[in-house]
């Protein structure tokens, strides 16, 4: 499941740079709180819209799957690498194994919005409880390709890289549930009925059901893809499939990088930041995020970001400032020599501003360094 590596080769994942909390596995909003908890491989995670990063509890193996009740946010069903359904009822601060059957370990859970009893996961195959988790059936069998699910009071939704798939027994069986046959690396369904989608090249979506009428809300991620996907009141929180976590406070129209690093703060900082927006931005998007792929559109070509999230930092600020006046050291009729335009302080400025853009690892483990063992990507 969530073949992600063979997915985003716009953003090589061998070429990332390693973010504060690793892997998010899903996303669901904490209660008593105006942020989110977050699934990492050492326990979950706090994140609230200010960027701070509390480690809310620690667990030996993490969490690799959570989902919420739709009626009570403090009832919270989690797996780990091992010892089947776990169960909570404070929030997630404590755990109890719940299952008394089933797999050792859910790869995604979810509830069903009308019935929180009513839980579905995926591990060698898909299955379903009606006693919140105690007891499970195998239902049917994961779509391929599958990358998450989402039950919503019409059935069960899947999206996989070959398009969004839906059911209405319990997965015994599945149908498209849209005719583009493009990579849905998130759906998130709501229990008003509303929905929303991340399709690769298109970006985030919304739609309402029964019409499954899709609009357009954001394309602003760069070579990310958003993998989950939460509300808090009206806030919606994401998480991209490199681990970078975002909060919209417009509906998915908007957003806003939480574990951000510092931005400019310097004199030569700030002069950068202005001559980015003048000569950069239109390709390498807003804050150096990198250029949306489009879809039916090559993605051969897309200019890279130049935060800490793609492969910058591996390179020195020399050359850097070399790529930026003379163009790019390989074919690309796109990055061209900004020489005529730029003089050797702007090249410099400019780089300033986007080292401003990473964080500590990248900014310790630039050039050369990023191949030693300190400094190799998790």
């Amino acid at each position: 499941m969530r073949c992600i590596a063979a997915l985003f080769f716009v953003v090589p994942l061998a070429a990332v740079a390693a973010q504060e909390l690793g892997p998010i596995f899903a996303l669901v909003p904490s209660n008593g709180s105006n942020g989110v908890l977050a699934t990492t491989r050492e326990g979950l995670y706090l994140a609230q819209p200010d960027g701070r990063l509390t480690l809310h509890v620690k667990r030996d193996g993490g969490f690799v799957a959570l989902a919420a009740d739709p009626s009570d946010a403090n009832i919270l069903y989690g797996s780990g690498p091992a010892g089947g359904l776990l169960h909570s009822d404070d929030g997630g601060k404590r755990w109890q194994r719940q299952s008394q059957n089933g797999p050792e370990s859910f790869t995604l859970l979810t509830v069903s919005p009308t019935d929180g009893k009513h839980l579905y996961g995926v591990a060698d195959a898909l299955y379903a409880s009606k006693d919140s988790g105690r007891t499970w059936t195998r239902s049917g069998d994961a779509p391929d390709k599958l990358m998450n699910i989402s039950a919503s009071s019409s059935g069960l939704y899947a999206g996989t890289e070959e398009g969004l798939r839906f059911s209405t027994d319990d997965g015994a069986s599945w149908r498209p549930a849209s005719m583009l046959g493009i990579p849905v690396t998130m759906f998130s369904a709501e229990p008003d009925g509303t929905l929303y989608s991340f399709q690769f090249g298109q970006g985030l979506l919304k739609a309402h059901e029964p019409e499954l009428a899709w609009t357009p809300l954001a394309n602003a991620f760069g070579g990310q893809a958003i993998l989950v996907m939460a509300r808090n009141g009206n806030q919606l929180f994401a998480a991209t499939h490199i681990g970078k976590l975002f909060v919209s406070a417009d509906d998915g129209r908007s957003w806003q990088a939480i574990n951000r690093p510092r931005g400019p703060e310097s004199a030569a900082e700030k002069r950068g930041e202005k001559l980015f927006a003048a000569s950069c931005q239109a390709c390498h998007g807003s804050a150096g995020i990198g250029e949306a792929p489009q879809f039916r559109k090559s993605m051969q070509g897309l200019a890279p970001a130049l935060d800490d999230s793609a492969h910058a930092w591996h390179h020195s600020d020399q050359q850097l400032q070399n790529t930026i006046l003379m163009g790019s050291p390989v074919p690309n009729s796109r990055m061209v020599a900004f020489e005529e335009h730029l003089s050797p302080d702007d090249a410099a400025d400019l780089v300033a501003y986007m080292k401003s853009l990473w964080n500590e690892r990248a900014l310790r483990c630039q050039g050369a360094k990023h191949m030693s063992p300190g400094c190799m990507t998790h």
